[in-house]
Order: structure tokens, then sequence, then C-alpha cells
């Protein structure tokens, strides 16, 4: 690996928060969207940029508007929708219902910067579409290995999820609901439209569309961009503290590039009152197209 960068800063924008390393701006956390609400507004990363400035995220695409960047959000929570667009309803598809739930910032912990390292920490409330307050989250994203000569930085993000409401909750998915492959939830990239047909590769050789659904401690993308010609690669790294660890990836190269931390692929999950859940995932933003054995030698190094 190359020389690993000290000079990350944290910069309030008139939204959110910037994360830049020299000239270049990494990532960028919208905290306030200016989504309306039956696209669910929440929080995301966007853009995400490689060392090189290549952005590797995509914000309002017009097939669906509710796919920003990085989020971590729900499909079907006991029938309420926070990821955004219709629901999908057993026997009937989907349906446009008035229930598109938001997930809003509450207050900063800290928003920091040091030795290499930049770090927010947030508390945002998951309400329904009624106002009742369901989730609490705390949320940390970190940004950190930013390699220019490398060409490459870390970005880890946890999510500390507490029931608060007085009952037991189903986090579920189009697929626990009777649509099959449609197994999305948890935290979902949305990548630039130039990513289509882009190259799908996972920790234990499966390949393409035969990653969806299926479990792997690591998935990548690598995808080519308009006007430079370059490529980039994004691998998505589940961790073994994670509940069903490794995780079920949702993921498309085709008609758009998706990925998602699918934990809700197969079977729904059941959060009950008060008993908090974490999940801490990490992601690889890399500039060229990586194989097996670099990610394989970068994890081993890094995590």
């Amino acid at each position: 690996m190359g020389e690993l960068t000290d000079t990350l800063q944290v910069v309030t924008t008139e939204g959110g928060i910037r994360v830049q390393a020299g000239d270049v701006e990494l990532a960028e956390y919208v905290v306030m969207p200016g989504a309306p609400q039956s696209d669910s507004p929440k929080p995301y990363l966007h853009p995400l940029r490689t060392t090189a400035g290549e952005v590797v995220s995509a914000v309002r695409p017009h097939d669906h508007t509710w796919h920003n960047g990085l989020q971590f959000t729900a499909a079907n929570l006991s029938g309420e929708n926070f990821w955004g667009g219709r629901t999908f309803v057993r026997d009937q598809g989907y349906t446009p219902l008035d229930n598109n739930g938001s997930i809003r910032h509450v207050h900063w912990h800290h928003t920091r910067s040091a030795d290499g390292r930049a770090e927010l920490g947030h508390r945002l409330i998951w309400q329904t579409r009624s106002g009742e307050p369901w989730l609490l989250e705390d949320r940390f994203i970190e940004v950190s290995d930013v390699d220019f000569s490398a060409g490459s930085w870390l970005l880890t993000w946890t999510s500390r999820l507490c029931n608060t409401s007085d009952r037991q909750l189903r986090w579920g998915s189009p697929v626990t609901e009777g649509r099959p492959t449609a197994g999305y939830g948890g935290l979902f990239w949305r990548g630039p439209r130039s990513f289509v047909g882009g190259q799908v590769i996972t920790s234990d050789g499966v390949s393409g569309d035969d990653a969806m659904g299926h479990r792997a401690s690591w998935l990548a993308f690598v995808g080519r961009h308009d006007i430079t010609l370059r490529q980039s690669t994004v691998v998505f790294v589940d961790r073994p503290s994670n509940v069903r660890y490794p995780t079920p990836w949702y993921v498309r190269s085709a008609p758009f590039p998706v990925v998602s931390f699918a934990v809700t692929f197969h079977e729904p999950l059941l959060l009950e009152p008060g008993e908090p859940v974490t999940f801490t995932h990490h992601a690889v933003i890399a500039d060229g197209a990586w194989d097996t054995e670099r990610i394989e030698n970068y994890l081993a190094e890094k995590l």
C-alpha cells in the first residue's frame, strides 16, 4: 500500500457535512434532504468520490427517485415504508399507500477529524407517516485510510437501532411479502448510470446475477465512468458481529447498478421493544478495477 494522508477536513454545508482530503471532496453526508414525503426522506451519502475524483454514487435517478447514494433504510417495517415509493403488498404487487415514513436527524454526537480519520456521529428518529416514533438510531460514519498513491479509502458505517414502540416490529422486504429476488433493505448503494453492466464478484467466487441473494463476506462492484473511461471499484464488506453474517446480497448491474446488505432478503428480522441491534458495514472506495487477490490483500491489512 502507499502513504496514508493525515489531512482530512470536516466541513459543514447548508444541508449536512462534507469530508475532504486535500482538494478532493471524498463524501458529502446530506442530513436534511429536500425529498417529498413519497420518497420517505432520509439522510444519505452523496457524492462519494474516489481519490482521483471519480463519482461512484447517484442521487434521485429518474427511475427510482428514492435511491440516493448510500443510505440505510427499510422497505417494510410492520407495514410502514421507510424506503420510498410504492409498497409491495402480497397478492397485489407494488401499491401506492399512505405509509411513507421518514428518518430524521435529531442531534449530533460529534463531527471531528484527527490523525487521518474523520468521524460523524448523530441520533436519528424513524417516524411513521402519522408521526409515531418507532426507532431511535445512533449512526456513526467514519472515513479513514485515505491513500492517494494506492487510490483507495475506507468508509465504515455503524447503525445502532432501538425499537421505541410498545410492540414487536417486523422488518421485512418485498421477498418476505412474496416478490422473488427483491430482498433489498438495510445499507443500500445506488451507483452512477455509467456503471450499468458492471462486474460483480464476491468473496467466494460467485459473480454476476448469481450473487443475488447469495451470502458472502464481501461483494465488489467494478464499473466504468463516462468521459474519463476510467474504472473504479466499490467493495462492500460485512462484519462478523452482524446479525445473520455473512449477509445475503441484493445486487443488480442492470438496468441500474445497486447493492444492498440485505439482512432481510430471505426472512424478516423481528425487533423487540427496547432491545437494540447494531450493524457495522465497510465500503472500500477504490480507483481502478480491483481483482479478488487485491481485495483480499487490502482487507487482510485494514480490517
